[in-house]
């Protein structure tokens, strides 16, 4: 299987009152906690002989810089007013020749390498065309959908990412439980981000 993994790090992060994806947590820029752990997912998927891309989406050149110097393609967006309906579209138009693409955000520093390779393995053993996880009922990100959804995926607009897709799918959605639901937290306000700084 060809696997995109798309990290969508273009928000305007309106209620954070800065950047949130420079904001440091645990020692690193919010951001390249999600970054580094995507990295640990291609190394070892490399490994096993699948074809893994990693592809970040961004508005920001901090952002654009690290990855280009860590081999990572970045894309542009020039329009992250339209909301992450237009981060998506970009990485997806960049990944069609993939079987399946992942999508993660990159305010949630907490997720795992771990919990990123069970739900592709849980897309691989299920044979969904769409996996992503939970935490306590509610479905979140990462979430990854094959190719015969690209289509409705690029159909999507404004401030909205896949969940429209899932929910008309859910018969065809394989969900990935997390233990650990701080995993899944997204820090939208400082407060959430602990003893971050900038």
């Amino acid at each position: 299987m060809k696997l995109g993994l798309i990290m969508l790090a273009a928000g305007n992060s309106r209620r954070f009152g800065s950047n949130k994806l420079l904001y440091t947590i645990e020692g690193e820029p919010m951001y390249r906690h999600i970054l580094s752990e995507l990295m640990r997912v291609r190394k070892a998927l490399k490994e096993q002989k699948h074809t893994c891309e990693i592809t970040v989406v961004t508005q920001y050149e901090e952002i654009e810089e690290e990855a280009r110097a860590l081999g990572v393609p970045v894309y542009i967006n020039p329009h992250p007013d339209e909301g992450i309906s237009s981060s998506l579209k970009i990485g997806l138009k960049a990944n069609l020749d993939a079987d399946a693409c992942l999508f993660t955000v990159s305010d949630q520093p907490w997720l795992t390498a771990g919990t990123i390779r069970q739900l592709i393995t849980l897309l691989e053993t299920t044979g969904k065309g769409i996996a992503c996880v939970s935490s306590e009922g509610r479905l979140g990100n990462p979430c990854i959908f094959t190719k015969k959804y690209y289509d409705q995926l690029l159909s999507i607009t404004g401030d909205r990412g896949g969940k429209s897709v899932i929910t008309a799918h859910r018969d065809d959605t394989a969900v990935l439980k997390v233990e650990d639901g701080k995993e899944l937290t997204d820090i939208d306000v400082k407060a959430e981000a602990g003893r971050g700084q900038m």
